[in-house]
């Protein structure tokens, strides 16, 4: 299967298996977005795996679930 050219969309990407699966698929030439709680976390995840993107939600909220559709449809993600 080939897993290259996509735009995806990890959740929980800043750190632990979520960080391991960005950064996997951001090297198979993949734009990669991920989201997470902790500013710091994703600050420190755009340090270290450039072209990466990321957003602060809370998915525990309608608002941050609605935030993060937005945010994924505008940028075409279609992997999540």
């Amino acid at each position: 299967m080939d897993l290259s050219n996509n735009t995806v969309l990890v959740t929980g990407g800043a750190t632990g298996i979520g960080w391991c699966i960005a950064r996997r698929l951001r090297e198979a030439g993949n734009k990669v977005l991920v989201c997470g709680r902790r500013q710091e976390r994703l600050d420190a995840a755009l340090e270290r795996l450039p072209g990466l993107q990321a957003r602060r939600c809370d998915v525990g909220t309608a608002e941050g679930r609605e935030a993060l559709a937005e945010w994924a449809r505008d940028e075409g993600v279609n992997v999540l």
